[in-house]
């Protein structure tokens, strides 16, 4: 018997789908051309499952009885097995089931972390001030918290003692990073079940089109920004790329809360406010929309 290398995840995932087919009919033929069936074809024949010349021939009937000597072969050959559900395991999980490592499947290792702020500093054993932490969101106690804090970008966040929010009508703030390649798919998640919990959540970014955009589509309630006479003050069209102007019209239309709308007046004149420079200044959690179910006292 040729040793042959293990299966590819796509090879296996292949075989997963035939395999729920099968169950429904007694088999399958398949042309010996598509990459796939060739890579399958050639790892059978070298464990000696089928014969050597099948490759050989135009058609290639795949039976329930042979996927079930191929599950046998790589538990036996700890590769892989085609019939394990590796898609929601990560890579400490999957290496329990085989010796095979397939780095493209399975849960990515900060497919469900966030980078959370901590309210109070802490002090760890060195003496060092922990104010970020790096952890799963589905073990924070979200019921503790009234209210989400999503912040836009990297620096503000690091940074975020710099930027006067204490006044604001809440008392113990849920504070992420909205995240990047690496924390982004957490932070979706995160927010998503705090949305379905009914509890409110507040964007603080950028104030141009493109952010304001983001808030009202993914469901905040309100956005995180100074006075309306400090964002006219600070606010400036050399901020305003042309790239913006493609989110206006539709955030002109919005029916938004009388609040906010005196914002969107700045954004209509080309005007924008960074979020680097709200520095400083006293921050205001003003509502997106006119809604009942607005509650300004968190």
């Amino acid at each position: 018997m040729i040793e042959a290398e293990s299966l590819s995840y796509n090879a296996l995932i292949w075989l997963k789908k035939l395999d729920h087919r099968l169950k429904a009919k007694k088999c399958e033929k398949k042309k010996t051309v598509g990459k796939i069936v060739i890579q399958v074809l050639r790892w059978c024949t070298a464990q000696d499952l089928i014969p050597a010349n099948c490759l050989l021939l135009p058609d290639f009937i795949f039976t329930m009885p042979l996927l079930n000597k191929i599950s046998e072969a790589q538990q036996r050959l700890k590769q892989a097995n085609f019939r394990d559900d590796i898609s929601n395991k990560n890579r400490i999980e999957s290496a329990q089931l085989s010796d095979q490592e397939i780095k493209t499947a399975g849960i990515r290792p900060q497919q469900h972390r966030v980078l959370l702020r901590l309210n109070q500093p802490s002090t760890d054993t060195l003496g060092i001030s922990i104010e970020v932490i790096d952890t799963d969101w589905r073990n924070i106690p979200l019921t503790q918290f009234d209210v989400l804090i999503v912040v836009e970008n990297q620096d503000c966040f690091y940074h975020l003692a710099l930027f006067y929010y204490s006044q604001c009508n809440f008392h113990l703030p849920l504070i992420i990073y909205r995240g990047d390649r690496a924390y982004s798919k957490g932070a979706v998640a995160l927010k998503r079940h705090w949305l379905k919990i009914g509890k409110s959540a507040i964007y603080f970014g950028d104030f141009d089109p493109k952010g304001v955009s983001i808030a009202m589509k993914e469901g905040y309630r309100f956005m995180l920004l100074p006075s309306q006479d400090m964002a006219i003050k600070k606010s400036s069209s050399a901020m305003f790329p042309d790239i913006q102007l493609k989110f206006l019209p539709e955030l002109l239309k919005n029916k938004v809360h009388s609040d906010f709308h005196r914002y969107l007046m700045i954004l209509e004149r080309h005007n924008e406010l960074r979020q680097q420079k709200m520095q400083g200044d006293r921050l205001h959690a003003i509502p997106l929309f006119e809604s009942p179910k607005i509650i300004r006292n968190f």
